[in-house]
């Protein structure tokens, strides 16, 4: 899971700042926090791993996660989902609540966060949801299994592991989706390395991503598609958007406001921009 710097919320930040305090992480442990609203995961003092709800633990917290949950918008019903990173699960949950039609694999290469999954109601393994303790990268380069849906959200304790930002990664996610399938990455941190990144992942795809930066400026979410679902029209997916909202408790409106802002200003700066 990512690096929340900012979670829009000044006063529960505050709150577990004084919680961290009593806590160790300097060692990259994970450990958790909680208040009387809300429970964290963290590697260490300085940056936010998950955050739930603890009266809602389904509902998605914090608004990165909200925008990676965009991919509706081109396929509002996936029937196969894999997720590089577990964390407290947000993403998971989220999807195995609202999507029970998708299956969906987890690939999550610490089995300390792993061992958290209770904490964090994260569902049993099942026929429709696994866990699976690996190394993400290399269960994607060695699988003939393809998805409709792939959501690169792993971290640790120094940030993204360069395995999940390479020419051979990005290969290998393209190789694992379907037709039209949708590639969403969270990228946390400089906006610069996010933009090497995306210029990988516009050469291997051979078209335009849509790169989308956070309000609190600290995360960008990329959107990539093996397929033409990109360059749908304004009208098309404001009619989407339109639906999802009769069934998603998300701020679809703005992730498709924010997606569509950037797909003109991309087709401003670079006319030969394909999507």
């Amino acid at each position: 899971m990512p690096l929340i710097h900012k979670v829009g919320m000044l006063t529960l930040k505050e709150n577990l700042s004084k919680l961290k305090e009593r806590f160790d992480g300097t060692k990259g442990e994970p450990y958790i926090v909680e208040s009387k609203k809300f429970k964290a995961l963290y590697f260490d003092h300085e940056s936010t791993q998950s955050l739930m709800d603890i009266q809602a633990p389904i509902r998605l917290v914090v608004s990165y996660t909200e925008t990676m949950m965009g991919f509706l918008l081109f396929n509002p019903n996936p029937i196969s989902i894999a997720m590089v990173g577990l964390g407290g699960g947000s993403l998971a949950k989220y999807c195995h609540h609202h999507l029970p039609a998708s299956s969906i694999m987890v690939l999550e290469n610490n089995p300390k966060i792993i061992a958290l999954r209770d904490q964090f109601h994260i569902p049993k393994n099942d026929s429709r949801f696994e866990v699976m303790e690996c190394d993400g990268a290399q269960y994607l380069k060695n699988t003939d299994k393809k998805f409709d849906v792939l959501l690169i959200d792993g971290f640790n304790k120094s940030g993204q592991p360069s395995q999940l930002c390479s020419d051979d990664f990005y290969a290998n996610c393209f190789a694992c989706l379907n037709p039209d399938g949708v590639l969403i990455v969270n990228f946390s941190g400089s906006s610069g390395l996010s933009q090497i990144y995306q210029e990988r992942i516009n050469r291997i795809f051979n078209q335009s991503s849509v790169l989308v930066t956070e309000d609190d400026k600290m995360n960008q979410i990329l959107f990539a598609c093996n397929g033409t679902l990109l360059s749908s029209t304004a009208e098309a997916l404001l009619r989407h958007s339109l639906q999802l909202s009769a069934t998603h408790d998300i701020h679809i409106s703005r992730t498709l406001q924010n997606f569509l802002m950037q797909r003109k200003k991309d087709a401003v700066d670079d006319p030969k921009n394909r999507y």
